[in-house]
């Protein structure tokens, strides 16, 4: 959309200062706060064409303008100004991330509850999507009487950690034994090729050893990724906090957002091998339950895998101070958990 200098700065004001008030902008505002140089009438008339032009609206006629979902687009691909991020808060970031393992929940819940605390709205992580990775070894670990501990790394060195339950002791020997038959016979395979190809290549064994019959029988326990667990919400607390949520029906949608897994989970996954950053305003989301909210995510990589981050809040959000903070997370959790697995 064309427009002209004196009504891109009016749009890029109205922006600015309804998201920092959350409340509708008059002309007599952007006079005493922007400096434009314009008297109050004549940004009134430009007010008046950018609504028309769709770009602003207003809650009833003698009050200031608001954005529309597409003032918002423009103002994103075509006005802003992407904020640096402050020192402290990179170096918060990254401080945290060092420390962790390579367990993808450890990693996962402390991106999501930091990019919540900084943000103050939802944080959503997909971990990455393990079930593309190859798989480069299983080790087995006895943790109690009948239980072991059944470690899977895939070649970008993500690890999965599943319990199972045996119905009798096991010897030192045969979980030496069932290490080496199903790192043998299923090493270099898919996650995701696994369940299929695991009766062909373990059910000879499987007569000798009760903890290879172990995964003939649970096959999908332990090699299937699409569980609830992949994603990791923080910020329940701090997005009810904002103002658009003060009103019983606009709190309900958000709560029942963050109840159903299902959607974020989506959601994210269409992103995951997206370049960049993308941002999703208000109508542009497909589902109707995010018709009032904005989405900023961005892929993330570690070795062959990738997985997704993004802030989810309402319309009204400082998006150029929260594309640099999603940008900058994405690809610091990357270089760090790649890092921290070789």
């Amino acid at each position: 959309m064309q427009l002209t200098l004196r009504e891109r700065q009016i749009l890029r004001s109205v922006v600015h200062n309804f998201i920092l008030t959350a409340s509708p902008v008059g002309s007599r505002t952007l006079t005493r706060r922007y400096n434009i140089g314009l008297s109050p009438a004549t940004i009134r008339n430009t007010m008046a064409d950018l609504e028309d032009m769709g770009l602003l609206t207003h809650p009833h006629t003698s009050a200031g303008r608001t954005p529309t979902d597409l003032g918002y687009r423009v103002y994103v691909d075509d006005l802003m100004q992407i904020e640096g991020l402050s020192d402290d808060i990179r170096k918060s970031i990254k401080t945290q991330l060092e420390s962790l393992s390579s367990e993808a929940n450890a990693v996962m819940t402390k991106v999501s509850d930091l990019l919540a605390e900084v943000s103050s709205l939802l944080a959503v992580i997909l971990a990455p999507d393990l079930s593309t990775g190859v798989l480069e070894k299983i080790a087995l670990v006895r943790v109690a009487t009948g239980r072991i501990m059944v470690v899977v790394v895939i070649n970008s060195g993500m690890v999965r950690n599943i319990l199972l339950e045996m119905d009798s002791e096991i010897t030192d020997e045969e979980i030496t034994n069932a290490t080496h038959i199903v790192n043998q016979r299923l090493g270099g395979l898919r996650l995701a090729e696994i369940p299929s190809h695991i009766t062909a290549r373990l059910a000879e064994e499987s007569r000798r050893n009760s903890i290879v019959r172990l995964f003939l029988d649970f096959p999908d326990k332990i090699f299937s990724c699409q569980q609830d667990s992949e994603m990791f919400i923080g910020g329940r607390i701090n997005v009810l906090t904002q103002p658009e949520y003060n009103s019983p029906e606009n709190v309900q949608g958000i709560i029942e957002l963050m109840e159903d897994n299902e959607i974020i989970v989506h959601l994210l996954k269409d992103k995951v091998g997206t370049e960049g950053i993308s941002v999703t305003i208000g109508e542009e989301n497909k589902n109707e339950q995010l018709k009032q909210m904005s989405v900023i995510s961005s892929t993330y990589r570690v070795g062959d895998v990738f997985g997704s981050i993004g802030i989810i809040g309402p319309t009204r959000m400082n998006y150029s101070s929260l594309v640099a903070l999603v940008d900058y997370t994405s690809r610091t959790v990357g270089r760090q958990a790649s890092s921290s697995i070789k």
